[in-house]
């Protein structure tokens, strides 16, 4: 019986450790996506070009939404190429550029220190801060995964 507790504690420890690590690894990507929010400012950019680009490895190729966009800052005009997605799945990234047709318009925000540095589509959504929302849950599973594992083995 305590060779299991002690089992289960042993585990439970490993999967605290496990979400603190997730935790330190996430907060880097979300405290840069929300100084992209708070920090840089917002204009109005217009796509140029947008196409997928195919990019062969050796097991499949990964296809990106190459976007080309125009934006001014401080009365002067800034072009600028962004990749605002990327896949292996050719429709869905088809479908992707297909939201930003040559011409349109969306809200650019834009590093101040580096005009050129940029990004469409940030703001309070699932896709901006897709990469924390991963890293912290994988975290909160680990969190809960040692919880369980520790109330049960002090119930054993």
């Amino acid at each position: 019986m305590n060779e299991k507790r002690g089992a289960l504690r042993l585990i439970a420890a490993a999967s605290f450790i496990f979400a603190i690590f997730f935790v330190i690894i996430g907060l880097p990507f979300f405290w840069r996506q929300w100084q992209v929010l708070h920090n840089w400012p917002e204009t109005d950019g217009q796509v140029i070009r947008s196409e997928v680009v195919g990019q062969p490895s050796d097991h499949e190729t990964l296809y990106r939404a190459k976007l080309q966009m125009v934006y001014t800052v401080a009365d002067k005009p800034v072009i600028t190429d962004l990749t605002s997605y990327q896949s292996t799945n050719y429709e869905a990234t088809l479908q992707r550029v297909e939201q930003f047709p040559v011409g349109s318009h969306h809200p650019i925000r834009y590093d101040p220190s580096n005009p050129a540095q940029a990004r469409v589509g940030a703001g309070w959504n699932k896709t901006f801060f897709a990469l924390p929302i991963i890293v912290g849950v994988t975290a909160l599973f680990f969190f809960f995964v040692g919880a369980v594992l520790l109330a049960i083995a002090k119930a054993t």
